[in-house]
């Protein structure tokens, strides 16, 4: 499943993240928090952050998910 997940910064920063994974808003919540810490945005600390479903993930001709352009874990798939 495909998850846009919004982190608001104790700053007022806003970024998206856009996240694929199969188990759910929680696990892209997690991905999203912890990718926002570590190089991906400044580490100035979550305020708020909302996950919104995007749906099904795109799959190639063979039924392979497309993780191309979302963060993922790789252990999933």
């Amino acid at each position: 499943m495909r998850y846009r997940v919004t982190i608001r910064s104790s700053l007022g920063q806003i970024r998206k993240l856009n996240v694929l994974t199969w188990l759910g808003p929680e696990k892209a919540l997690a991905m999203a928090a912890h990718a926002d810490g570590h190089g991906y945005s400044t580490p100035d600390g979550i305020y708020d952050i909302e996950v919104e479903e995007l749906g099904p993930a795109a799959r190639d001709e063979r039924g392979v998910a497309i993780a191309e352009g979302y963060l993922s874990d790789r252990m999933e798939f």
